[in-house]
């Protein structure tokens, strides 16, 4: 504590009496002793300060987390600025980590707040983690489906769809989803953007992306509309096609089909990010290539062509294109579409199609319009030859059209003569010569006479003809040639005019043409009078001869080759605007006119425009009865921007009058004709007086018309003022006064209307229409009209001043939108003229004043004249709202009301207000057909109108047929407009969806309450109503009509009808319960059903019957048996069943169950009754004194019950079945424990029981202490949880029986409160810490399974799962705690508490916490895999048992785990496994090939079970690899890694169906599909029990190969998520599938299961004939070695026999079988097995194989039985060798003879048994070895005899034949050889016998090479007893010997 200061000696004090944790955060909250405190850490712990810095760091970051669970984030910013600790960084770490989402998404939520001042350098991460969150939240938000999450989803489609399952969301994190690949996230962040339209998620997406998915999900209109927005920007203007697809119909009906629910905001952002995003060929080609939807492609195509976009396989398609522009209204424009930047053909792709089209098709007159001079240049040489030559041809002609000046035309004139010449041209220009004279007239160098002059070719500037000679060709020509150059002509040359040429025409008068040259001739001949513009024929005449007059003086004619006179008289003639209108062309006119404005000014000048107009005026004007010629002009004046009003006006009265002067004047034709083009001729001079003439004809002609009219009885104003317009337009054109007939008629017939009507509508001055109107007859009319026509109008104040602007007038009356019917006017009517008024003094009275339309609207009402509104409607006819009104108004007697207070009532008020008023007071009134008119006047395209047509026929004509549901039909449909608001449009009846409904709905409900009287036909209505779902999609309120159709309907089949109207009040539900009361006694059924209809209580309705059926029950004296109490039970059951399925309230049927009750006398039974009752209770969660009653007396009846042991006592549902069974048939055995795991709290418990809320206890008797102890045993064994502690908590114990021994309760409250942390085993009472600690159980918890983690496990668990130092107390605390849940569970006997106690146990080694692993118990096999190595073995087991996992399910478990552990090696990229090869797969750190059984033992009666689930893995593996196609064979046959399989997609997996798809979750967790199963299915490849046929003998190798096999989709699912959808190799495949057999084999084996092996053993033979023909000898030893049959498969060790691969097999077994003993051993007998079966002769392979053994024995076998065979064959020879030299019987001894046969056998048995003699000594077979050396010795032996040939065969001789040999045979050393084996005793015996006989030899040999055996001889001699002569001379001689 040096150099601190007291301050901090006193701060270092303090923490000495705390922990380091408590330091830290006390100096982190503070944060000003920081550094004090990390100093104390290092002299605590003797640290240095980097350790000591890294330990307060973490421990500041650990108490942040948990701060943060608490959600204190106030805090945690404080102290981390404290600490100086960057929040930002920390926070979003522990987000990114964070599993659970409330706790992630609080920390998400606290980082955007502080956002705002987040520090640069972090804003780049902030980003891109925010991204990531909102990716990751809005994918977990797709997997919520009511609140909980689904088991997978698929995004995508096709093979590049994204799985992702239930599991793997769970476990996802920011973290995770961040080392995601990107392709994953943008199919993830698509599909998840059109779910929610959250536009961040298109970070990760891309064009491409969203674009493949909305035409994957055929989203047409979106695509539409965002090739229109992209298009746009591209095009650059928005012209007709984007408004095509922007108009309102196309929006409405077709885009909001894809865009249903779409904001106007989520479209603005989609066509912002549409504008953004362009349209790419990739896009395109992808439409092309999917599998969307033909109208979808139509869609895309359509609008991309509409842009010039055609897909190139259309482009060449002339009909699509034009049938997508067509479609597209886009055909007028196609032009502009074909030259927009982003087409992909252009216009002369377009035109050469068409031409093509053209020309195919023989439509050359099209062609000729259509093709255009943009095809000049095109290129023709891919085009057919004939098609070419036409196309060709008509622009060759288009060329010449166009040429600007003569020479021009001379190539395109040859290029056409050659195009028809077809390359002969020569010949064809020689045939007609006048093309010829024409290029020599058009060629500027050339001369005509050229023709003649140039004998060989005729050139020209661009090409040269060949003269074929013209001569007699042309001969008129050729004459004048001559003519030309003969010398001798004297002829003087000189040009000819056209005058002199036309006084060779007979009786043509030239003299008139030149009068201006005449006039200074002879001036006694005069002209009798000068012509004005006469014709050629006018100049016809004989008076005079021009000739002689011109040669009396001598004056010069004028003729073209005079340039004197050319410049004087002489002009430039050019091709103008009146040019081509005189050819009757008006387009080139106006741009001729055009092209010179600009040219001359740069600009259009008006006087230059106006000048052309009068132009073309008087050019129409000189040819009104040609129509062609004024149609051009009239053209032409609209064409330059003028309006041709005046000359249209002229036509019109031309035709008008020469129609009149012929039909009415007597005119013939012609003068008809003269006479109106006089006229015309007067008008082009601004003739006035003509024009008054003109105007007076026009009067005349409509005053006749007029006056026809009514002659034929069919006068219609509307006609005479059509037929009047030309004549008031042709006086305005020409400021004359306004015509005055017609008016003057009116006045004749005093129609003062039409009068008015006239006047107003031309707009007659009113001084004019003043002095008419006083003409009229009655003065009264003329009086009334100066009357009103005086009221001056605010308007008619100004100067009415007819402005003309080329024959139009402007109108001065104001648009009636502007001024309303309904404002202020202040004409009102005087009170004396009311009465007596006719309708034309009210019409013309309301004519006048300041506002006509409301004056109207007055007098309508004031007269009920509707007509008078219709006339109002001609003035404002956008008022139809109040004009409609008003004409309702005007037409009916209001009766309910007043009609000025209604008049103010509907002023001001909205149109849907107006409409619902007004229409419901008609109907009130039964005014239905004026209703039905009036909106067929007023608002005909309304749907409004339908449903007034709908109530008409309804109401009106009561008919309810088709017709009157369609109408219905309709209008429904038109209520599901999108307008927003009401007026969206400006019309007053374009009202919203919502306005339109709720009109329905109330005129509906008024019309059935005030319109029937007839119930009939309400339900009539009704039914419609109800058939065409009236109101189910209405947005407001309405009525469920069917609903009251139904109850109308049930209604009527009682006596008493109910009232519609009632039903439609807001007090309905009384007046129906008022009706239930009434039918319940009488009519119970229709009262139920209307009482459920309605949904209303039913209770009075059921218990009412069920009283009425129990007293009945109770009452019948007919029944068979008589009543006991099991029958009132049933019935109480009964009862109980129909009030739950009818909805009765707990309340009543309890009580009435109550008072069943009281008819059982036994005490059992009414235990079982008031179960019944408790149900109730249960199920509705209801608490309080009744149950507490009713549970009281059912505890009481139970203790009370003498036979308590054979009560049922189970849950709530298997008491009712047992008691509906009449208690006979019981489900399962009583006090049974149900198999569902305890999954509950002891909050949960408490909550659930209610317990603290019980308010009545009963203290128990004495006697029935036990009883309540037993009775809460049994609850707890049932897992009768909250039934147990309800019971605890009724009954109470005295004090003095307390110590006793605790009640079971509160050892399992203890236990949870222990497991749940709410208490530390040292907390616990004093009396079960004396329990605990007692010897007795001390010594149970040693012998029993419960102790199964020690104190030191537990510290490793707690350390591996936290990753740092825990302090030893925790440790030593969950120990004890562990220990005391397990004693106690000893000491209660319970299996719930041993249960909660494992859960605790599972919960320390899997490192989480008792509730985490609580509320996972139905996962509880993911528990598993949160450990690693062999405690997962441990940990499995305790998982099996304590949550009773099902067999099926932990069968499955395994399975996918031993896949799994085989498949997963071979995925690794590594070369680690493949470089061992060994075949040695682990799982869970067990070898599995020879530790199978461990985990086979973990469940035995899964055994069978597992092995068919792998057979089916291994099918669905070969299925989705396709292992079984053919195989190619490598060159190299040792070689099998070259074997890969190029497909591995299983394309059944790309189409998988729906239902497929679709799996059921079960309780488990598990996928559990269909059981159903085609018939090839895996199940019946080894169905046990079944009788085999013969398709289920075949393996499941053939059964692959079946079209139709089923694969469940929980397998092939698991077999994907375990590859991965790696690619493997054939050997992979084919290693993995002979890994898969031998696992099913193995399982097979283990349960006994002898269909299953004969299954594996079929599949690998089949298996084994594949590998085969691919040469894997390895993988065919080790499916050999790995089955270990090796007597069933035979047929691979006969295989690789034949192959050659015996000694390949040797040298693989040892590490394919390892150190397993046991294994080698089957292994070597099975293969020395085959051996001796198979190949009996082989022993050489025999032999290696041997000792490759190492088996010596089985080897030496060998060789002693090929010795023994050699032996029996030299037998059988010597045998056959005697038969055949002799008949006579067998010698005793056979003889062998000294050949090369019998040496070579006798050799050859030598080495055998020398061979043999070696090995028994290497196998330690002494005894065996010396046998064979024996016998090698004996073969010796026999070889040598074979010297003196024949001799004795000594080989395989019986004993006695042994003795024989060496008494009689042999000599001393050779008898001594073949006794060598035996004793030497029996040898010695038959050496001594053989020397007493005296042999010399024999003893010979003793002495030389025994002597020590002669001398045993000689002293055994001396001790004979029987002595002969022959036996001592013998000895006598043995003794020389000797010596």
């Amino acid at each position: 504590m040096e150099g601190l200061t007291q301050n901090e000696k006193i701060i270092w004090s303090s923490w000495e009496l705390k922990s380091p944790r408590d330091v830290v955060r006390e100096a982190a909250a503070k944060g000003t002793h920081i550094n004090l405190a990390i100093q104390y850490l290092m002299k605590k712990n003797g640290w240095n300060e980097s350790i000591a810095q890294d330990w307060f760091t973490a421990e500041v970051k650990a108490w942040t987390v948990q701060l943060l669970m608490r959600k204190q984030i106030f805090k945690v910013l404080h102290i981390l600025n404290k600490i100086n600790f960057n929040p930002e960084e920390h926070l979003m770490t522990l987000a990114q980590s964070a599993t659970e989402i409330v706790y992630r998404d609080f920390l998400v939520e606290n980082l955007l707040k502080i956002s705002k001042d987040m520090k640069p350098e972090n804003i780049s991460r902030w980003e891109d983690f925010q991204r990531h969150w909102h990716l990751l939240r809005y994918l977990e938000k797709s997997f919520e489906v009511d609140g909980k999450f689904k088991q997978n989803k698929v995004f995508g489609l096709g093979t590049g769809r994204v799985f992702v399952n239930e599991s793997e969301i769970k476990s996802l994190t920011i973290e995770k989803i961040e080392k995601y690949p990107s392709d994953w996230k943008n199919k993830i962040a698509t599909v998840l953007f059109f779910e929610t339209f959250e536009f961040s998620l298109l970070d990760f997406s891309s064009p491409n992306h969203v674009w493949q998915y909305l035409v994957d999900h055929n989203k047409a209109m979106i695509l539409v509309r965002w090739i229109n927005v992209q298009m746009s920007e591209v095009v650059r203007d928005m012209n007709s096609r984007y408004i095509f697809f922007n108009q309102e119909n196309f929006v409405q009906k077709l885009l909001n089909v894809d865009t249903k629910g779409f904001g106007v905001e989520i479209l603005e952002n989609l066509d912002k990010i549409f504008r953004k995003w362009s349209i790419t060929e990739d896009m395109i080609i992808f439409v092309i290539k999917s599998n969307c939807f033909a109208y979808t492609k139509m869609c895309v195509y359509d609008t991309l062509s509409s842009y010039g976009i055609v897909i190139e396989e259309e482009r060449k398609n002339l009909f699509q294109i034009v049938s997508r522009l067509a479609r597209t209204q886009n055909l007028k424009l196609i032009d502009d579409v074909f030259s927009e930047s982003c087409a992909t053909i252009t216009n002369q792709d377009f035109y050469l199609e068409l031409a093509k089209y053209f020309v195919k098709n023989k439509l050359y007159k099209a062609l000729t319009i259509c093709i255009d001079s943009h095809m000049l240049d095109m290129d023709l040489s891919n085009v057919e030859v004939e098609a070419r030559d036409c196309i060709e041809l008509w622009l060759l002609f288009k060329s010449i059209e166009q040429t600007s000046d003569r020479q021009s035309h001379v190539v395109p004139v040859y290029k056409t003569c050659q195009q028809i010449a077809n390359k002969d041209i020569d010949t064809y220009i020689s045939s007609n010569p006048q093309l010829f004279i024409g290029m020599i007239l058009l060629e500027d160098s050339a001369n005509l006479f050229d023709i003649f002059l140039k004998e060989e070719f005729l050139e020209f500037k661009d090409f040269k003809l060949p003269n074929k000679g013209y001569k007699h060709k042309l001969p008129h020509m050729y004459n004048v040639y001559k003519k030309y150059c003969d010398v001798n002509n004297t002829y003087e040359c000189k040009d000819v005019n056209v005058y002199q040429l036309l006084s060779g025409y007979r009786g043509l008068d030239i003299s008139k043409i030149f009068e201006f040259q005449l006039m200074n001739l002879n001036t006694n001949y005069g002209l009798a009078y000068k012509s004005d513009r006469r014709s050629l024929g006018s100049l016809l005449s004989k008076d005079y001869d021009i000739m002689e007059l011109l040669t009396q003086r001598s004056i010069d004619m004028p003729d073209f080759a005079n340039e004197k006179l050319m410049k004087k008289y002489g002009y430039e003639a050019k091709l103008n605007h009146v040019y081509y209108l005189k050819q009757y062309r008006p387009c080139n006119a106006s741009q001729a006119f055009v092209a010179q404005q600009y040219q001359t000014y740069n600009r259009l000048q008006d006087k230059s425009i106006k000048s052309a107009c009068c132009e073309a005026h008087a050019l129409a004007l000189q040819n009104w009865s040609d129509p062609a010629m004024t149609a051009c002009a009239i053209s032409f004046v609209a064409m330059i921007g003028c309006n041709p009003t005046r000359c249209r006006v002229h036509i019109s009265a031309a035709k008008m009058i020469k129609q009149y002067l012929m039909s009415h004047k007597g005119y013939s034709e012609i003068d008809a004709n003269k006479q109106v083009t006089d006229y015309m001729s007067k008008l082009v001079q601004s003739h006035e007086h003509t024009a008054k003439i003109m105007l007076k004809y026009l009067e005349e002609i409509t005053l006749v018309k007029s006056r026809k009219l009514k002659e034929t009885g069919r006068t219609d104003m509307s006609t005479i003022l059509f037929e009047s317009q030309t004549m008031v337009k042709f006086a305005i054109l020409h400021n004359l006064p306004l015509p005055e007939m017609q008016l003057r008629e009116f006045i004749r017939e005093n129609s003062w209307f039409d009068f008015l009507l006239f006047g107003d509508i031309f707009r007659y001055p009113l001084n004019l229409m003043l002095q008419l109107s006083q003409e009229f007859e009655k003065k009264s009319y003329a009086e009334h009209l100066k009357h009103i026509m005086l009221h001056k109008s605010v308007e008619d104040d100004k100067e009415h001043k007819y402005i003309s602007s080329n024959g139009q007038r402007r109108a001065t009356r104001m648009n009636s939108a502007d001024i309303s019917p309904t404002q202020g006017t202040n004409f009102e009517f005087p009170s004396n003229s009311v009465m007596g008024r006719e309708l034309w003094e009210v019409a013309a009275a309301c004519h006048g004043p300041e506002d006509p339309p409301a004056a109207l609207l007055r007098a309508a009402d004031l007269y009920r004249e509707p007509l008078l509104v219709l006339i109002a409607s001609c003035y404002e006819p956008n008022a139809v709202d109040i004009l409609w009104a008003h004409w309702i108004l005007a037409s009916i007697d209001t009766r309910t009301c007043d009609r000025h207070d209604l008049q103010a009532e509907i002023t001001g008020k909205p149109p849907s207000e107006l409409f619902l008023r007004i229409a419901s007071l008609c109907l009130m009134e039964g005014y239905i057909t004026t209703l039905y008119e009036s909106t067929l006047i007023f608002m005909s395209d309304n749907p409004l109108s339908l449903l007034s047509e709908f109530l008409y026929r309804s109401i009106k004509l009561q008919t309810f047929d088709g017709e009157t549901s369609n109408t219905l039909a309709k209008f429904l449909l038109h209520c599901q407009r999108k307008y927003s608001s009401d007026n969206s449009n400006g019309f007053p009846w374009d009202l919203s969806t919502h306005s339109i409904q709720n009109i329905a709905v109330a005129l509906v409900k008024t019309a059935l309450t005030h319109n029937f009287e007839s119930a009939h036909h309400q339900k009539e209505l009704l039914k419609c109503l109800a058939d065409a779902d009236f109101g189910k999609s209405f947005i407001g309120y309405c009525p469920n009509f069917s609903t009251m159709y139904e109850i109308m309907k049930l209604s009527m089949e009682t006596s008493s009808i109910i009232n519609i109207s009632k039903l439609l009040e807001d007090n309905s539900d009384t007046y129906l319960l008022e009706c239930l009361d009434a039918y319940k006694n009488k009519c119970n059924d229709v009262a139920f059903k209307i009482a459920k209809m309605a949904a209303l209580p039913i209770d009075d309705i059921i218990v009412t019957e069920w009283r009425r059926k129990s007293e009945g029950f109770l009452k019948d004296m007919d029944r068979e048996n008589p009543l006991c109490d099991e029958d009132v039970v049933k019935f109480i059951a009964d009862c109980s069943g129909a009030f739950k399925s009818t909805g009765v309230t707990c309340r009543r049927a309890t009580q009435f169950l109550h008072s069943l009750v009281q008819n059982i006398s036994q005490v059992g039974q009414k235990f079982y009754a008031y179960r019944i009752i408790m149900s109730w209770f249960d199920e509705h969660h209801e608490y309080g004194p009744a149950r507490e009653d009713t549970e009281h007396s059912m505890w009481t009846c139970f203790f009370h019950s003498k036979n308590r042991d054979s009560i049922l006592l189970d849950t709530y549902e298997s008491t009712l079945n047992f008691t509906l069974s009449l208690q006979r048939n019981v489900c399962r055995k009583y006090g049974t424990a149900t198999d569902q795991p305890f999954c509950m709290t002891l909050h949960e418990i408490e909550v659930e029981s209610d317990v603290g809320n019980i308010e009545r206890v009963v203290t128990l008797d004495d006697e029935d202490i036990d009883i309540w102890r037993k009775t809460i045993n049994r609850l707890l064994e049932m897992k009768l949880i909250v039934e147990a502690f309800r019971l605890s908590k009724l009954f109470k114990v005295a004090d003095e029986f307390l110590c006793r021994s605790a009640c079971p309760v509160q050892i399992m409250r203890t236990c949870l409160k222990l497991a749940e942390g709410t208490c530390t085993p040292y907390e616990l009472p004093q009396d079960l810490r004396l329990v605990i600690s007692s010897p007795t159980l001390q010594h149970k918890l040693s012998v029993s399974e419960t102790s199964d983690t020690s104190f030191e496990e537990l510290v490793v668990i707690q350390e591996r799962q936290d990753d740092g130092s825990i302090p030893h107390l925790a440790v030593r605390e969950e120990a004890d705690r562990l220990a005391a849940l397990d004693a106690l569970a000893v000491k209660s006997g319970l299996s719930i508490v041993k249960q909660i106690a494992n859960y605790f146990r599972i919960a320390l080694q899997i490192g989480w916490d008792y509730m985490s692993v609580l509320k996972c118990h139905n996962r509880a096999l993911d528990f598993i895999s949160l450990v690693s190595g062999k405690s997962r073995m441990t940990l499995a087991n305790l998982v099996f048992r304590t949550f009773n996992v099902p067999t099926k399910q932990i069968a499955e478990y395994l399975c996918r785990e031993m896949v799994s552990a085989v498949i997963s090696p071979h995925l690794v990229k590594t070369s680690t496994f493949r470089q061992k090869e060994h075949f040695q797969y682990t799982l869970w750190g067990y070898v599995l090939d020879s530790d199978i059984e461990m985990f086979l033992n973990m469940r035995p009666e899964a055994c069978s079970h597992i092995g068919r689930l792998i057979l089916d893995h291994l099918i669905a593996f070969q299925k989705i690899y396709k292992a079984s196609s053919s195989i190619k064979i490598p060159e190299n046959i040792l070689d099998d890694s070259c074997l890969d399989v190029e497909t591995l997609i299983d394309e059944e997996y790309q189409n998988l169906d729906g239902d497929e798809i679709e799996s059921i979750l079960t309780e488990e967790g598990t996928l559990m599909s269909a059981e159903t199963e085609s018939m090839f299915s895996v199940s019946t490849v080894y169905a046990p029990g079944n009788k085999m046929t013969k398709d289920t003998r075949r393996n499941l190798f053939d059964v692959i190969s079946k079209s139709n096999v089923h694969i469940r989709y929980e397998v092939k699912s698991s077999i994907r998520k375990i590859t991965k959808g790696a690619k493997l190799s054939t050997k992979q495949v084919n290693t993995i599938s002979i890994e898969l057999l031998v696992l099913a084999h193995e399982c097979f084996s283990c349960a006994c299961d002898t269909e299953g092996v004969a299954v594996v053993l079929r599949s690998a033979q089949a298996l084994a004939a594949r590998l085969l023909s691919a040469r894997s000898w390895r993988l065919m030893v080790r499916l050999l070695t790995g089955l270990a049959r090796y007597t069933e498969c035979a047929y691979i060790l006969q295989a690789l026999r034949e192959n050659h691969q015996f000694e390949y097999l040797l040298g693989q077994f040892d590490y394919m079988l390892g150190q397993k003993q046991d294994k080698i051993a089957e292994f070597k007998h099975g293969l020395l097995d085959f051996l001796k079966t198979h190949c009996p002769g082989d022993t050489d392979t025999y032999i290696m194989v041997a000792l490759h053994f190492n088996m010596f024995a089985e080897a030496a076998n060998v060789k002693r039985k090929q010795a023994m065979d050699l032996i029996d064959d030299l037998e059988k020879m010597a045998t056959d060798g005697v038969k055949l030299t002799k008949k006579s019987p067998q010698p005793l001894w056979p003889q062998i003879h000294d050949n090369v046969p019998t040496r070579t056998m006798l050799e050859t048995a030598l080495n055998h048994c020398s061979d043999a003699a070696e090995f028994y000594l290497q196998g330690g077979c002494t005894g065996s070895a010396g046998e064979m050396a024996t016998l090698a010795q004996r073969i010796a032996l026999q070889i040598s005899l074979l010297n003196a040939s024949p001799t004795r065969l000594i080989l395989k001789r019986s004993t006695e034949q042994m003795y024989a040999l060496v008494s009689e045979y042999l000599s001393f050393l050779e008898g001594l050889v073949l006794l060598a084996g035996s004793t030497g005793e029996t040898w010695r015996e038959l050496a001594y016998r053989r020397t007493l006989s005296n042999d010399q030899a024999y003893l010979r040999d003793m002495a030389v090479y025994r002597p020590d055996i002669a001398y045993d001889f000689i002293n055994r001699y001396k001790s004979e007893s029987k002595k002969t002569a022959v036996s001592q001379a013998a000895m006598t001689e043995l003794r020389n010997l000797l010596r």
